[in-house]
């Protein structure tokens, strides 16, 4: 019981992470092409929020996903950790060596300099490697949850014999 919440948790936590990341995307790719000048005041609060948003989302699947291995799911889990941890590296990374830069740029009025355009490619290099690594995360879940229930299934005795 407390392994199938906590596997559940691990998928809702997985899926907001990922759907989030998805949304970002797709909210600022609109918001660029229908209203630039909106578009740069809105979109670093965007991010900013998200940034605060994928590290609770990272630490619940992490927490999660060590939950569901303690409690005694096989060791396809600790794959599913392990591509968590991978994608939470740039989630806590990124606002400390990338974020924080292009904010003082931004502020300084220095969003078109070539500082801040290569903060920006390596920003959006950041955020497609871990949009992957967590799409790899969510392409194993059905193989994890096979395994998973294959443990809960338990042989009926032989009460013939």
């Amino acid at each position: 019981m407390l392994r199938k919440l906590a596997a559940s948790l691990a998928c809702i936590a997985w899926g907001l992470w990922f759907g989030g990341l998805g949304a970002l995307f797709l909210f600022a790719t609109r918001l660029f092409a229908e209203d630039r000048p909106t578009a740069l005041r809105a979109a670093p609060i965007l991010f900013l929020s998200f940034e605060r948003y994928q590290l609770f989302i990272a630490a619940a699947a992490l927490l999660a996903t060590v939950l569901w291995r303690v409690l005694g799911a096989g060791v396809r889990v600790t794959l599913l950790f392990s591509l968590l941890a991978i994608a939470t590296v740039p989630a806590a990374l990124g606002p400390i060596f990338i974020t924080s830069r292009m904010e003082q740029l931004r502020r300084q009025g220095q969003s078109s300099s070539p500082q801040f355009m290569k903060l920006h490619g390596i920003s959006m290099i950041t955020y497609t490697g871990q949009t992957l690594i967590l799409l790899a995360a969510g392409l194993s879940l059905p193989w994890i949850l096979r395994e998973e229930n294959q443990i809960d299934v338990k042989p009926i005795p032989d009460t013939a014999a």
